[in-house]
């Protein structure tokens, strides 16, 4: 009844004739639809608000306005702004001279988005029951109807009701055997929903669909990307590119695979090629430096995360990762410049200090490190986390068989990963005694973790000088 009642009062809204005589709305009104068009969200609301200020009953400009509040919504999980684009979508219907079906599908979209944003499956039961309502409308088009199927497939998805969901998608594409976004949608539920066979049959019938379409291979790419089946991703990104070269993101892609397939120099090679295309990518930035990073080429690698400080300056990742491509390379002091910057702007940032004391004792300058081990210091044993341990150890407080016995085996995950850390400090302290042999053993000890993620992993990759 609540569904049924909704859209009747939508259908049933008088709709006054829409007349602007002012060109310089005409000039707004084109100027947010090429903002639409090329996913400048903001751009559209900045230039649709006035047209509505001065006409409140302009059903293009609350489409346009609405459709972008409700995209812009989504991407800031702002509940408040998609319905606030809901609220311009349902104005727009009511006001159109003439019925617009089109106008309906932001407003299914938006409840369909605030059920996913409020995790309240009511929203989106009101989509289902406008859908329901619309397919069956004379005079309805294939293509109307296969956009009506697809809301409502994805109204039905966001309920988590998959198979429901399917049959939709199918039913848009039985309509429109182009739908390209039903195809996506589906594999991408199959995904969400680990059922990881099926989203690659609906992926491979999207490319027999579109063979020419480089955004299909580079999905299903991302599919494999996750499985870690690496080659057949490199596949999938390769053919995307194939498609079209200059498309920066299958490179990023293809990069990301090859770094996490053990390839960097492949991976620095499509990194690269993805910033010529599109220089202003802090993350693809970062990934170039880490590419060179594991190859030993640290001081590229800290050219490469000073280019991301440049441009943002507050981004404490990016200080993070300059920091160690400089303790790497034995240029502590420009180590500790970066690690300290870390903590003066993410005081919660803990993880670093090991690294500052050990970085500052390597320096010559206990002093200064003697001041950041006096918390874990005056803490009670009992109350000691393992970074406490790990400063208390570097501070020469406990021996190497107590670092050893601390570590937490509650999780094979984080026995492993402390593992890794304590026998690289370990070997750190080792070689600092020209103990150089058993040092070398606890290097390796730390490379057998395989914990490539760590920087005591790769630590330990440079003190070997086992570069990948």
């Amino acid at each position: 009844m609540r569904f049924s009642t909704s859209l009747a009062l939508l259908l049933a809204l008088s709709a006054t004739a829409f007349a602007d005589p002012d060109p310089a709305h005409e000039a707004q009104r084109q100027a947010a639809t090429k903002a639409y068009d090329v996913g400048n969200w903001q751009g559209v609301i900045d230039a649709t608000t006035p047209i509505i200020t001065a006409n409140e009953k302009d059903n293009i400009a609350l489409h346009l306005r609405g459709s972008a509040k409700i995209e812009l919504a989504i991407i800031m999980g702002d509940a408040v702004m998609i319905r606030e684009g809901i609220t311009d979508a349902r104005t727009a219907i009511s006001v159109a001279t003439t019925p617009e079906f089109n106008y309906y599908l932001p407003y299914l979209y938006g409840m369909t988005n605030l059920t996913r944003i409020e995790d309240q499956s009511s929203h989106a039961q009101v989509a289902v029951g406008i859908a329901d309502q619309l397919l069956p409308q004379a005079g309805i088009t294939a293509e109307q109807k296969s956009n009506v199927y697809y809301q409502r497939a994805l109204a039905k998805a966001a309920m988590k009701q998959t198979d429901a969901a399917v049959a939709d998608f199918n039913s848009a594409l039985a309509a429109n055997p182009k739908h390209i976004a039903s195809y996506m949608a589906m594999a991408d539920l199959y995904t969400e929903t680990k059922r990881n066979d099926e989203a690659i049959q609906a992926y491979s019938a999207a490319i027999k669909a579109f063979p020419e379409e480089p955004l299909v291979y580079n999905n299903l790419g991302m599919l494999y990307q996750n499985l870690k089946r690496y080659n057949e991703a490199v596949r999938a990104f390769t053919a995307a590119l194939q498609k079209n070269p200059k498309y920066d993101i299958a490179l990023t892609n293809r990069g990301y695979t090859w770094l996490q397939g053990g390839r960097p120099a492949e991976a620095e090679k499509d990194f690269a090629a993805a910033l010529q295309l599109n220089p202003n990518q802090p993350a693809v930035q970062s990934l170039l430096g880490t590419s060179r990073l594991v190859q030993g080429k640290w001081q590229d690698a800290a050219r490469d995360f000073d280019l991301i400080i440049q441009k943002t300056p507050e981004d404490v990742a990016a200080h993070v990762d300059a920091g160690f491509a400089r303790y790497f390379g034995k240029d502590y002091a420009g180590a500790i410049l970066e690690f300290n910057k870390v903590v003066q702007m993410d005081s919660t940032a803990r993880f670093i200090n090991p690294w500052r004391v050990w970085t500052l004792i390597r320096s010559g300058r206990k002093a200064e490190a003697t001041g950041i081990a006096q918390s874990s210091r005056a803490r009670k044993e009992n109350e000691r986390d393992w970074i406490d341990w790990v400063i208390l150890f570097n501070m020469g407080d406990i021996p190497a068989e107590e670092l050893a016995a601390r570590v937490d085996k509650s999780t094979p995950e984080i026995e492993t990963a402390q593992m890794c850390e304590a026998r690289y400090f370990i070997a750190e302290q080792q070689l600092a005694q020209g103990k150089n042999q058993d040092a070398a053993s606890n290097y390796e000890q730390a490379l057998k973790t395989n914990k490539r993620e760590l920087s005591a992993w790769r630590g330990a990759s440079y003190a070997l000088r086992r570069f990948q």
